[in-house]
């Protein structure tokens, strides 16, 4: 323990502050680690803009073996990852978001400060990472409804009538009233599906969302990416579809299709909202690949 070098990426506004109020959590934890280890070191830095946090998790990654924990939400462990794939070091998540997605898929218990020192204690584990046009993600991209509720929800955060936690569900049904099903072409382990479709997943982990089960069975150790194709939901539908999907219960319904793959191509009529661990980009086509190198990710202890 006491020759590993910590280092915590810490993105100050995540989570409306959560992030960085965790960094007092991390100062006391080691200070009791030094009781016991007295050789141990750690270091915090901030993020000051979108993607610095993969230039950080570079720079330190070039320089030697570091355990490099992602403090934020999933778009700040997306950027880390992107920084320090391919390297020795190894990958920790300290949720500090409002969301925290891909930690749901590995702890029992959402407690921050027990995560955070769980992650400190615990071992590093080789497991599956994706891509999609080049860039790297650990848990869900998706495209269709969804993401255009991404897209949509900010401006219902911060509502003083409307807490956080509500924000998704609000973007759920006023983004309902306007969305019109994509004419897609998926190409999947080169087979190839004409559809109409709600939405696609493409999942490595279980939960986006802010909790939201969509792929109630992925598993990151599989070597394979699930794809969980929604059709024909209707406006009425959403109503019925979306408490299913909360718990992971909607698998068994028939508008919905999962197929397990390496490689899936996307290829809409036109420009669509493409979500990727929790980030927006516009396009018409998207290529997902299993990538064959995998991360090291550190499993908190006791996790299972």
């Amino acid at each position: 323990m006491g020759a590993v070098k910590h280092l915590f990426i810490v993105n100050p506004v995540a989570g409306n502050g959560i992030a960085l109020k965790m960094t007092n959590t991390i100062h006391k934890l080691f200070n009791e680690l030094k009781l016991k280890y007295q050789d141990i070191s750690y270091e915090i830095v901030y993020t000051k803009e979108e993607g610095h946090a993969t230039e950080i998790a570079r720079k330190y990654a070039s320089m030697g073996t570091y355990r490099i924990y992602a403090v934020g939400g999933d778009g700040t462990l997306n950027e880390v990852l992107n920084g320090m794939i391919g390297s020795d070091s190894s990958l920790g998540c300290i949720p500090g978001g409002s969301g925290n997605d891909f930690v749901k898929s590995i702890v029992t218990k959402f407690d921050r400060r027990r995560i955070l020192m769980n992650t400190v204690l615990g071992t590093e584990e080789e497991i599956d990472v994706a891509s999609v046009d080049g860039r790297y993600f650990i848990n869900i991209a998706s495209m269709g409804f969804d993401a255009s509720v991404v897209n949509n929800v900010e401006k219902f955060k911060n509502k003083s009538y409307l807490p956080n936690k509500f924000a998704y569900l609000a973007s759920v049904l006023d983004t309902a009233k306007d969305f019109r099903n994509l004419n897609l072409r998926m190409v999947v382990d080169q087979k190839e599906i004409q559809t109409e479709a709600f939405m696609v997943a493409i999942a490595n982990g279980k939960y986006y969302g802010g909790g939201i089960k969509i792929a109630p069975d992925a598993d990151f150790r599989d070597g394979l990416l699930d794809v969980i194709l929604v059709r024909d939901i209707t406006r009425a539908k959403i109503i019925k579809f979306l408490p299913k999907a909360v718990p992971g219960k909607h698998m068994d319904l028939e508008e919905v299709t999962l197929m397990r793959a390496k490689t899936i191509d996307l290829y809409s009529d036109e420009p669509v909202f493409l979500n990727i661990d929790g980030e927006l980009e516009a396009r018409r086509e998207a290529h997902f690949r299993l990538e064959d190198a995998k991360v090291k990710f550190i499993i908190p202890k006791n996790s299972f």
